[in-house]
């Protein structure tokens, strides 16, 4: 069974010194986004979300401050993407994908390939009702892809981007009761602008 799951990087080393909340260090592994999150992992996603969106300086004076410039964000970048999984083969997201892109996955049907970012990439190709996907392709091996490939058919995808848009609802929920848990005043502004980041409700036209 295909699976199609939002996630986020984890943070890069250079943010353990930010001590304003806690939250999941440095691992190497991805963060998945759904209602069920711990409290450091919804303290992850925010902190990336923060410093990637802004100048990367992490110094706020306080919690107040930090959520209300969280609010107000200009120039998104959120490390990660949609995790394609299915009979034990996962495509995960490049170098430099952009989970605020995720709705341009809804294009794929109609043969129009979304940023699956770089080095290595993922190899798409489009045959018929099926699509194909070759994750980790070095640049020698792109136009003649080999090794373990994951087949989805084009008419599965909109219910896999439901399913997106589904546990990117429940982070939603997760992420209201974090910020209310550190400074209640600042939740519902918090959530309103993150889920404008996030387009939870992007069409498959957006």
């Amino acid at each position: 069974m295909s699976r199609l799951i939002p996630v986020v990087e984890s943070l890069p080393p250079g943010y353990s010194s930010f001590d304003l909340w806690p939250f999941r260090g440095h691992d190497g592994e991805w963060i998945p986004l759904r209602r069920e999150m711990s409290s450091d992992d919804v303290g992850a996603v925010v902190l990336s979300l923060l410093g990637h969106s802004t100048s990367g300086e992490l110094a706020r004076p306080d919690l107040g401050t930090a959520f209300d410039e969280l609010a107000r964000l200009e120039t998104l970048f959120l490390p990660g993407g949609l995790l394609l999984e299915a009979e034990g083969i996962a495509v995960t997201p490049g170098c430099c994908c952009d989970l605020t892109d995720w709705p341009d996955w809804h294009g794929m049907p109609d043969g129009n390939l979304p940023d699956l970012g770089h080095g290595p990439g993922t190899v798409v190709e489009f045959d018929g009702d099926i699509i194909r996907f070759w994750p980790d392709v070095d640049d020698e091996d792109w136009e003649t892809p080999e090794g373990r490939r994951l087949e989805i058919r084009r008419q599965d995808l909109p219910g896999l981007l439901q399913g997106v848009r589904r546990d990117l609802a429940g982070f939603l929920e997760a992420l209201r009761v974090w910020v209310r848990n550190l400074e209640p005043s600042h939740a519902d502004q918090v959530v309103a602008a993150v889920s404008g980041y996030l387009r939870v409700g992007a069409s498959p036209s957006a």
